[in-house]
Parts: structure tokens; C-alpha cells; sequence
């Protein structure tokens, strides 16, 4: 038997992000449903913070789902939480950055901002009562005492979603490898993990496979790959390069279908 892993598609979040890529309304409620039709397992739905638009969106998309988990991303900041809250999603995802090129040279702060702004987040979401699921930001140029130690603050919060992310897309499938088992030998079952993985050295593919391989459960794609920079890992490459191995809740066939007919909105105004 095959072992199961699900799809998180965030074309609509990440995926907007690349050069050239501005969704309207009505393309937005056409991709959230044909990613639902197709068999998406969860689907990031954007970052409720950007705009009072953006939200209107994203409550829209939660209301007509059928069936997807409905996900929504935000930062490490108490206001996009109350943002996120507002749509009332399935999942609040939060990224904290855990790289020290991130937290020292990018945001100017330090590892206990990055903890007390960690601590501040989840004791807010907790009057919410919506699970969280959790981002490592730059996390295969992070340190992983650094990673263990927010991974035992989200385990005694009962946090049971940690996702790694390859946020510059540095990682190669052996150290994909290594960080997954290092973490996943940490968790010890105790949260499910993710990953989010970045174009930029041609690897994102081989990367999402290597880490299905060790165990990680949630793969983050897009629908052709778009995304910032160089892009996200591939729907239709990932399920057809893997689909022997793990059943990804869709067929490769059903993959490249979704991808053409994603194509047919976006190419229409």
C-alpha cells in the first residue's frame, strides 16, 4: 500500500507572489474551487493582513469549499493574527523566522524577540480556539538547537503542525534529509510536519519527494510551480514523479488537468 501524504497548495498565497501574477476576485474563487474539485487536501488561501479585500476573498472561498481544509498565512505579529481570526479558517499558519541571516540581518531583531514574539502569537490564537500550524522561515539555514527549542515551545502548547521551510531554496535532498530526521527525532510524533520548498536551485521537486520520504506528511505546491522568485514546488511534477510511491489524494492525470484548466482562468480577464 501506497503511504499517504496530502497536497497544501499555495498558489494563491506564495504563488501570487511571482513577477507578473495579480489574481482578480472572480480568478481567485475559480482557482480556490477548482483546487477543492480537484482534490486538494488543504489550500492556503492568502494573508488575511494584506488588505479588508483580501479577507472578503478568503471568507468567500472558506464559505463555498466543499471539501479542502482552508488555511491562511500570517507573520509572527499579534495584529495578523486578530486579521486571520477574522475569516475564522480551518488552520492560522504563522512563519517565525529561525535563521540568523533572517532574524538579525533582514529584521534587525534577535533570537529573544523571535521567542517572546512566538509567546505573545500563541497566547492570542489561544482565545480563538483555531488550530495553528507553524512555519519555520529559512529553516536549512537555521540551526537546529535553535529550531528544537521553538519546536518544544509549540509542542507544550500543543501545537501538532510544524512546517519547514526552504524559504531561499538553498537545500539539497541530503540536507532535507538530515534536518527532517534530526526534527522529526526531536517531535517524536508529537506534531506532524510540512514542508515548503523554493525553486531557486532547480531542486524544489526532489527536495518535497526526499522529505515524503522521511516521513514529512503536508507537501506545499503550486499549480505550475509559480512563485516568488524562481517558484514553488510543482503540483503536477511532484504527483507525477512520486505517484508510485505515495498516494497524494490525486492522480497525475487529474494533476495535469487541474494545471490546464487553471491556465484557461488565469489567461482569462
Amino acid at each position: 500500500m501506497k503511504a499517504r501524504r496530502y497536497i497544501l497548495d499555495t498558489t494563491l498565497r506564495d504563488g501570487e507572489q511571482m513577477a507578473g501574477i495579480c489574481f482578480t476576485r472572480e480568478q481567485k474563487l475559480k482557482i480556490a474551487a477548482l483546487l477543492d474539485d480537484g482534490g486538494v487536501y488543504q489550500i492556503e488561501a492568502g494573508i488575511p493582513a494584506a488588505s479588508k479585500q483580501e479577507k472578503e476573498i478568503i471568507i468567500r472561498i472558506i464559505e463555498n469549499r466543499k471539501n479542502a481544509v482552508i488555511s491562511v498565512w500570517g507573520r509572527l505579529v499579534p495584529a495578523d493574527i486578530e486579521h486571520a481570526a477574522d475569516c475564522k479558517p480551518d488552520i492560522i499558519h504563522i512563519s517565525v523566522p529561525v535563521s540568523d541571516t533572517h532574524i538579525y540581518a533582514k529584521l534587525k531583531k534577535d533570537k529573544d524577540w523571535v521567542i517572546g514574539q512566538l509567546y505573545a502569537c500563541l497566547d492570542l490564537i489561544s482565545k480563538h480556539n483555531i488550530p495553528l500550524s507553524v512555519g519555520f522561515e529559512d529553516a536549512f539555514r537555521g540551526e537546529i538547537a535553535f529550531m528544537r527549542t521553538v519546536a518544544k515551545i509549540l509542542l507544550d502548547f500543543g501545537v501538532k503542525r510544524i512546517r519547514l521551510s526552504d524559504t531561499v531554496g538553498v537545500a539539497a535532498p541530503s540536507v532535507v534529509r538530515n534536518v527532517f530526521t534530526e526534527l522529526s527525532s526531536h517531535v517524536q510524533g508529537k506534531a506532524e510536519l510540512g514542508f515548503h520548498a523554493h525553486n531557486d536551485l532547480g531542486m524544489a521537486v526532489a527536495n518535497t519527494v526526499e522529505a515524503a520520504k522521511c516521513g514529512c506528511l503536508y507537501a506545499d505546491v503550486t499549480v505550475g510551480g509559480i512563485g516568488e522568485r524562481a517558484g514553488n514546488c510543482d503540483l503536477a511534477q511532484l504527483v507525477t514523479v512520486s505517484s508510485d510511491v505515495f498516494d497524494w489524494g490525486i492522480t497525475p492525470e487529474g494533476a495535469l488537468k487541474l494545471q490546464k484548466d487553471f491556465f484557461n482562468i488565469i489567461s482569462r480577464r
